[in-house]
C-alpha cells in the first residue's frame, strides 16, 4: 500500500467519533491488507481502549490478542484502557504478560495507569508490589510515576507513604500537591493540607481551581462557620472568577454541606441559578440528609432531573442514619430497578438498613447479588457492614466467619470493633475477651470505641474482674481517658452483679456528670435487685434530665410492683397519667420472604389476624398444660387476674412469634427484633415454646440476643 495510504487511514481513525466509524475504518484497514501494520492497528486500538466504554474495551481487547507481539506502545494503551474500566484488575493481567515478553518493556508510561488501576482495587497489595518495580526498573524519580504513586496511597488512606513519595520526588509540580492536599482532605486533616497549601506558595508553584477544590474538600469535615467562610474569601481573593466556576462553585457548596452549615450552603446553590451541576444537587441532599432533615433532602432529591449513585447512596444513608431503615431499603429497591449497581458506600448503607431491621434475606440477598466471594474479604468496608448485619440479625457464627474469612493484614480497628460489640450483643463474653486478645497480639490498637465494646461484653455475660481489669487498662495501658461510655458499661457491670452500692459510689467519683444511660443502666439494675433506695435515687436524675421520657417512669413502676408496693407504683402510672407522659410503644418485627411484618401490643390489624389468634390460643393452651403460670406483676392496670393473664399474652413479640410459628417451615428458626426489653413472662414462655415447638427463637431487644432453645435461654437468665 502507498505511504499515502497509510496516513490517510491515520486521519481517518483521528476523526472518528463512534464505534461504527471505528468499524468502518478497520474494514478498510483490512480491504486494503494493512492488518499487520503497526500504525493503524495500534491507533485502532487505542480508539477502542480509550473509549471508555465496554464494547470499545472489548473490542480493543480483540484486536490486541490478534497481534503476535504487541509493542510497548499497545500495551500501555491496553493498561490505560482497563485503567479507566470496569475492570482495573485485568490492567495487571497484561502488565504481568508484557514482564514475560522479551520485548517490549515497561517505561514511565506504564506505571502511571497501573497505579491508577491498583488504585481502584479493594486491596492494597498489589499497589505495593507495583511500587517495588518502579524502584527495581529506576522509575521512582519520574514525576509522573511519583505523582501517581501519592494518588495511589492517598485513596487508600496511606498519607505517611504518601508524603516519602512526594518528599522524595525532586520535583514536585502542581500536581503533586493538589494531590496531597487532596489526600490530606480523604482524611480529614485540614492542618497539614493547609501547611503544604502555605508551602506550595513559598514554593512558587501557583494553585489553580484543584488546588482550591481540595482545601475545600480538606475543611469540609470542620464544622466551624468561621473557618468556612474565611476559606471561601480565600478562594475568592485568589480566584476572582468563582462565580463563572462551577466547579469551584460546588466544591464551597460541599464544603458548607458537610459541615453542616446549610443556610450558607443554601445560599451558594441558589447563586448557581441554572449552573446546577449533578454534583451540587447531591451535596444538597447530602448535607439535609446528614443533619437529619430526611423531608428536605427528599424533596430535593425528587427535583433532581438526573441523579448519580453518590445522590442516591446520600439519600439512602440519610434514610438510614436517621432511623427510617424500610424508607432506605425501599429506595435502594427503586435505585436496582433502575439498573444502578451500588458501590461499597451504598452497600454499607443498605446492610446498615438490614442490620437495623433484622432483614436478613435482604441481606443475604444483597450479598449473592453484588459481593463476589474473595471480594468480599478484600473489601474493608462491606466486610465490616456484613460483620454487623449478620451480628444484628441473629447469625452470630456467620458473622465470625466472615471476621475470620478477612487477611489478617486487612483487619482495620473498625473490623475488631464490630466483631467484638457482635458478641457482647449475644452474651458470649469469653469469644468478645478472646477477639479483643487476638487485636492486642497482631491488631491495630484498640481504642474508645474498642473498650466500649468488650466491657459491654463482660456486662452481659457477668465477667466482673475481667471488666474491671479492662477498665483499668484503658488509661494505665493504653493512654485512653475513659468517657462516660465507659462509665456506664462498668455501671451497667456492677449494678447486674448487685454491687449497687459501688455502682453509685463510681457514679459520684466521675470527673463529669452522669447522663441519662448511667443512670438508667442503675435503675435497670435496682429493678432486677430489688433495690428501692437506690432506684428511687436513679428515677429521681433520669426524670431531672428527661422529665418527659416515659421509659423512666414505667421501670420504677415496675420495680415497686415486683416488690408488692402496689401503691407506690400506682402513683408512678398516676404522675404520668397527670403529666400527660406516654409509655414508649412496644413493636416487634419479623422479616418473611423479605418482608418486615411490625407488631404492636394487643394488635389485631395483621392481614394474618385469624391465624395468628388461633395460634396464640394454641400457644396458651400448651404453656398452661405444661404447667406455666403468666408473670403478671408488672402489669399494674386495676383489671383482674385473668384479664391481665390477657394483656401479657398479647405482648407484641409473642404476635411475631405466632406469626412466625403460623409462616415459617417446621424446625426453621424464627428471628425477632423487639424494640424495648424484653419482658420477664416473654422471657419465661419463649423459654417453654421453644421446647414445646422444638424452635430456636432469636429474639433481639433494646439490650441484647436471647437464643431460646430446647427449653433455656442463652442469657441464663442475666439481662
Amino acid at each position: 500500500m502507498p505511504p499515502f495510504g497509510i496516513s490517510l487511514l491515520l486521519s481517518l481513525l483521528e476523526s472518528c467519533k463512534t464505534i461504527k466509524q471505528a468499524f468502518q475504518v478497520h474494514a478498510q484497514i483490512i480491504i486494503n491488507g494493512s492488518q499487520h501494520h503497526v500504525f493503524p492497528i495500534s491507533r485502532l486500538i487505542s480508539f477502542f481502549a480509550l473509549l471508555g466504554s465496554e464494547d470499545g474495551t472489548k473490542f480493543s481487547q480483540i484486536l490486541f490478542c490478534q497481534i503476535e507481539h504487541p509493542n510497548q506502545f499497545m500495551y500501555n494503551t491496553m493498561i490505560r484502557g482497563f485503567s479507566h474500566s470496569k475492570f482495573p484488575e485485568k490492567a495487571l493481567v497484561l502488565y504481568s504478560s508484557m514482564l514475560h515478553q522479551v520485548n517490549p518493556s515497561p517505561n514511565n508510561f506504564t506505571y502511571p495507569f497501573l497505579l491508577n488501576s491498583c488504585a481502584r482495587l479493594s486491596t492494597l497489595k498489589p499497589g505495593i508490589q507495583v511500587h517495588s518495580h518502579v524502584i527495581k526498573f529506576g522509575f521512582e524519580l519520574d514525576p509522573f510515576v511519583g505523582n501517581a504513586l501519592m494518588h495511589f496511597y492517598s485513596v487508600f488512606r496511606r498519607l505517611n507513604d504518601a508524603r516519602i513519595v512526594f518528599e522524595g520526588s525532586p520535583v514536585r509540580d502542581i500536581v503533586s500537591y493538589n494531590t496531597m492536599i487532596n489526600g490530606y482532605g480523604l482524611v480529614a486533616q485540614p492542618g497539614p493540607a493547609l501547611r503544604l497549601f502555605r508551602r506550595m506558595q513559598d514554593s512558587g508553584v501557583l494553585p489553580d481551581e484543584f488546588t482550591f477544590v481540595a482545601l475545600l474538600s480538606a475543611f469540609s469535615s470542620l464544622n466551624d462557620h468561621r473557618i468556612g467562610k474565611e476559606i471561601h474569601g480565600f478562594v475568592y481573593r485568589n480566584l476572582r472568577c468563582v462565580d463563572s466556576n462551577v466547579l469551584l462553585k460546588t466544591a464551597i457548596l460541599h464544603m458548607y454541606a458537610k459541615s453542616g452549615l446549610m443556610h450558607l450552603a443554601e445560599r451558594v446553590f441558589s447563586s448557581m441559578r441554572s449552573n446546577k451541576s449533578t454534583a451540587a444537587w447531591s451535596s444538597m441532599v447530602s448535607g439535609y440528609a446528614r443533619c437529619g432533615q430526611t423531608e428536605a433532602a427528599r424533596r430535593m432529591f425528587d427535583q433532581m432531573d438526573q441523579r448519580d449513585l453518590i445522590c442516591w447512596t446520600a439519600m439512602i444513608s440519610g434514610y438510614s442514619q436517621s432511623g427510617q431503615y424500610g424508607e432506605a431499603l425501599e429506595l435502594f429497591m427503586q435505585m436496582e430497578d433502575l439498573g444502578i449497581r451500588p458501590d461499597e458506600c451504598t452497600m454499607a448503607a443498605v446492610l446498615s438498613a438490614c442490620a437495623r431491621l433484622g432483614a436478613l434475606s435482604v441481606g443475604e440477598r444483597l450479598r449473592s447479588r453484588y459481593i463476589e466471594g474473595e471480594l468480599c474479604s478484600q473489601n474493608i468496608i462491606v466486610s465490616t457492614a456484613l460483620i454487623d448485619m449478620y451480628s444484628k440479625c441473629g447469625k452470630i457464627d456467620s458473622a465470625l466467619h466472615m471476621f475470620h474469612s478477612i487477611p489478617m493484614g486487612l483487619k482495620t480497628v473498625s473490623v475488631f470493633n464490630s466483631m467484638i460489640s457482635g458478641l457482647a450483643q449475644h452474651g458470649l463474653g469469653e469469644s468478645a475477651l478472646a477477639v479483643f486478645g487476638e487485636m492486642e497480639s497482631i491488631g491495630p490498637k484498640p481504642d474508645g470505641v474498642t473498650f466500649v465494646a468488650v466491657l459491654s461484653a463482660c456486662s452481659h455475660s457477668g465477667l466482673i474482674e475481667e471488666g474491671k481489669e479492662l477498665f483499668r487498662s484503658m488509661s494505665d495501658v493504653y493512654g485512653i481517658k475513659p468517657h462516660k461510655e465507659h462509665y456506664g458499661c462498668m455501671v451497667d457491670l456492677l449494678g447486674r452483679d448487685g454491687c449497687l452500692d459501688e455502682a453509685y459510689d463510681l457514679i459520684q467519683s466521675m470527673p463529669f456528670e452522669a447522663n441519662s444511660v448511667i443512670w438508667r443502666a442503675l435503675l435497670g439494675a435496682c429493678k432486677l435487685h430489688g433495690n428501692i433506695k437506690i432506684g428511687e435515687v436513679a428515677c429521681q436524675k433520669l426524670i431531672e434530665l428527661e422529665p418527659d421520657h416515659g421509659a423512666h417512669y414505667i421501670l420504677l413502676s415496675n420495680m415497686l410492683a415486683n416488690t408488692n408496693k402496689w401503691e407506690q407504683a400506682g402513683r408512678v402510672r398516676k404522675v404520668m397519667e397527670d403529666r400527660g407522659i406516654q409509655k414508649p410503644p412496644g413493636w416487634s418485627y419479623i422479616e418473611f420472604q423479605g418482608t418486615i411484618h411490625r407488631f404492636l401490643a394487643s394488635d389485631k390489624s395483621h392481614l394474618q389476624d385469624k391465624g395468628i389468634e388461633s395460634m396464640l390460643q394454641d400457644m396458651t393452651m400448651r404453656l398452661k398444660s405444661a404447667g406455666y403460670v403468666p408473670n403478671t406483676v408488672q402489669v399494674v392496670f386495676d383489671i383482674d387476674e385473668e384479664e391481665k393473664e390477657t394483656v401479657v399474652s398479647y405482648h407484641s413479640e409473642k404476635l411475631a412469634l405466632a406469626f412466625g410459628l403460623v409462616n415459617f417451615s417446621t424446625g426453621e428458626s424464627i428471628r425477632i427484633m423487639k424494640n424495648l426489653r424484653v419482658c420477664g413472662d416473654c422471657h419465661s414462655a419463649f423459654k417453654l415454646l421453644s421446647e414445646i415447638y422444638g424452635r430456636e427463637i432469636i429474639v433481639r431487644d433494646a439490650i441484647r440476643f436471647h437464643h431460646f432453645k430446647n427449653g433455656s435461654c442463652s442469657c441464663k437468665d442475666f439481662w
